[in-house]
């Protein structure tokens, strides 16, 4: 008996060594993944799909290197990816897919998607017009439509111009709010201002822009200064460089004509004769040129005017520099010559450089053309006079001690 039951406790033993030495030597053992839970799934949305999204949303504009139109899709795919891999999501029609979390993520994104569209249909603010800026050679408007919006849809505009009252340009127009500054979202329209322009808006002919977008009507009236660009008065004018040294004159006299200076005008007419208002944008080819008894005595290289710098050839300082700033603050524009004259504070054309020098009655003569459209191609031009004449001769015929440069009405 007592042997019988050793001999069952021994076989018993045999069999759970047996079973031991099966699952405990050199065999692998699996153990189970952690199933992914729903906070699993909430924190996983939360940091790689909401995050990005918002960050792209809110500070992408500020990528001046990569437009949103490339840098929005890009991050939803890299973002969707990265949320599939982490939650062990697997292949459609594969082992281990997981049809539940694929759905929540498909789902969340689709409700991320849509939800910038909601919000911004709910809490779109009112569109309005922005600042209207020039570029700087002055070709191009640049008008601002302004409104606080979390989409950036393409919107059609229809934009009107008109002066006084008068349409003279009309066009259909798309922009989007894609862009943003300290001052709020907003998309801007670029027109061609040779597109429109008609003529000066100054003295009294403004332009204004209507905008239609939607349900919004925008109206405002441009800049006159940088709509004024057609050159309507001209005028000329010389100054005598009188020398009082005896060593310069001829003839023993007090005084003597050394040269002239010149300077010419030119820009938007003005009344009581005076000189013409500067014209900023205006753009033109000035020809000056005196004359005595239908002779040509000076004729000054053409002057070029292009945003207010105009050039001309100088020939090796013999028309000063041949360069000046001019329309800013003015119309005048020195004809600059090659002797420097400290009474008239400018260069002057001496007169030996002149073709002839007789005495008598000069003519100065300016001419500006422009193209269109600031003008039709005609010229605008001003003639004025003067007299060089000796002065101080007696009725007992004793030679006359000096010379004149004076002002003519005609000759």
């Amino acid at each position: 008996m007592g042997n019988g039951g050793l001999l069952e406790k021994a076989k018993e033993q045999q069999m759970v060594d047996e079973v031991v030495a099966e699952a405990v030597p050199g065999t692998a053992v699996n153990i189970p993944e952690r199933d992914v839970g729903s906070v699993d799934i909430l924190k996983t949305l939360l940091l790689f799909a909401i995050v990005p999204f918002a960050l792209i949303m809110w500070f992408g504009i500020y990528l001046d290197f990569i437009p949103l139109s490339i840098l929005v899709p890009v991050t939803i795919i890299a973002s969707f990816a990265v949320v599939w891999w982490r939650l062990r999501i697997g292949l459609p029609g594969k082992d281990g897919f997981s049809q539940i979390r694929a759905a929540i993520v498909v789902g969340a994104y689709l409700v991320l998607l849509g939800f910038p569209l909601i919000l911004g249909t709910v809490l779109q603010g009112e569109m309005s017009m922005g600042e209207i800026e020039f570029s700087d050679d002055g070709d191009t408007m640049v008008v601002k439509i302004r409104q606080n919006s979390l989409t950036s849809p393409t919107i059609d505009a229809d934009v009107t111009i008109e002066q006084s009252g008068d349409v003279v340009w009309s066009t259909t127009s798309s922009f989007s709010i894609s862009k943003s500054d300290g001052k709020g979202d907003y998309g801007s329209i670029s027109l061609a201002v040779s597109d429109f322009y008609a003529d000066n808006a100054l003295p009294d002919s403004p332009y204004t822009i209507q905008i239609i977008a939607g349900s919004s009507t925008m109206v405002a009236t441009l800049d006159s200064a940088s709509l004024s660009r057609t050159v309507t008065g001209v005028q000329g004018s010389t100054s005598g460089a009188i020398s009082t040294n005896s060593d310069n004159c001829e003839g023993n006299k007090n005084s003597c004509l050394m040269g002239v200076a010149l300077t010419a005008w030119a820009g938007l007419e003005t009344l009581g004769g005076l000189p013409p208002a500067g014209l900023v944008e205006a753009d033109y080819t000035l020809d000056a040129r005196m004359e005595y008894a239908g002779n040509i005595v000076v004729t000054y290289p053409i002057v070029t005017v292009v945003n207010g710098q105009a050039s001309w050839d100088s020939s090796s300082g013999e028309y000063g520099t041949g360069s000046a700033m001019v329309g800013s603050e003015g119309s005048q524009l020195p004809l600059a010559g090659s002797v420097q004259n400290a009474a008239l504070n400018t260069l002057y054309i001496p007169k030996e450089d002149w073709q002839e020098n007789d005495y008598g009655c000069y003519h100065f003569i300016v001419e500006v053309t422009q193209i269109s459209p600031w003008s039709d191609g005609s010229v605008v031009s001003h003639t004025s006079y003067y007299e060089y004449s000796e002065e101080g001769a007696d009725d007992e015929g004793n030679p006359a001690t000096d010379e004149a440069w004076t002002v003519a009405s005609s000759c």
